[in-house]
């Protein structure tokens, strides 16, 4: 019995300290790719926070500081997975908003501004006083409209491709008669002022010209882009939120 007793006692103080051990090796590790990470060694740093992943794959620190340092070697796809793997991880407030912030980063950062405004909103609902995440949101906003434009631009393009000279081609395709009839019609309406029909003095009244309207569009669209720009000027979201995690 007592033998029984001593044996499970073993085990029980073996288990323990491995897992103190392992808990010590974790934390070493992500200590080491913090010091490699501020010495900009990215890749260094990636493979400390990889090797403490695999002592313990279950805590934040590790995953969101191997996200950071992937961020910065610009393997934003890489990045992303190990952020959304911390963001599952994450417990505290400070962390989900970190965590959040820097996954609207990387979207940014892949084209994808309409992603990335999500998840500076999701960021802001965890610490709604975060300027720079605040800025990076309306920035994002900004980038969205920008690519709605230019999709629309693009669009437009190409369904007005040809229309001029379509219509060119059925003027002068015109049937004979209605030539005949036009230019009878030309004739009678000699000598009249312009303006005389009501009804077309009614439907041009207080239309702007669609050279001007252009016009006033681009220059919107200018004041826009010069608030981005403005915005952007400052600390943009190229920096990760919280360069480095401790555990």
């Amino acid at each position: 019995m007592n033998t029984k007793i001593i044996f499970l006692s073993f085990i029980i103080a073996f288990t323990f300290s491995g897992f103190l051990y392992g808990q010590k090796n974790y934390r070493t590790l992500v200590y080491e790719g913090n010091e490699k990470f501020n010495g900009k060694d990215y890749d260094g740093a990636s493979s400390k926070y990889m090797e403490a992943i695999k002592a313990n794959g279950k805590d934040f620190a590790a995953h969101y500081n191997l996200g950071n340092a992937l961020y910065k070697n610009k393997k934003y796809e890489e990045a992303k997975t190990e952020y959304e793997k911390a963001q599952k991880l994450s417990q505290t407030l400070p962390d989900k908003a970190a965590v959040l912030h820097n996954l609207g980063n990387t979207y940014m950062q892949m084209n994808q501004p309409e992603k990335a405004a999500d998840f500076y909103k999701q960021s802001l609902k965890q610490n709604p006083y975060s300027e720079p995440t605040r800025k990076n949101y309306e920035i994002a906003k900004l980038k969205e409209k920008e690519n709605q434009q230019k999709k629309q631009q693009q669009n437009n393009s190409g369904k007005g491709g040809g229309g001029k000279d379509q219509q060119q081609n059925n003027d002068q395709k015109g049937n004979p008669k209605d030539q005949k009839q036009n230019q009878g019609q030309g004739q009678q309406n000699q000598g009249k002022g312009q303006g005389n029909d009501p009804n077309q003095s009614q439907n041009n009244e207080g239309k702007i010209p669609k050279g001007l309207e252009n016009q006033i569009l681009d220059k919107v669209s200018d004041k826009e882009k010069e608030t981005a720009r403005r915005i952007l000027n400052k600390n943009s979201y190229s920096m990760p939120e919280s360069n480095e995690k401790d555990w």
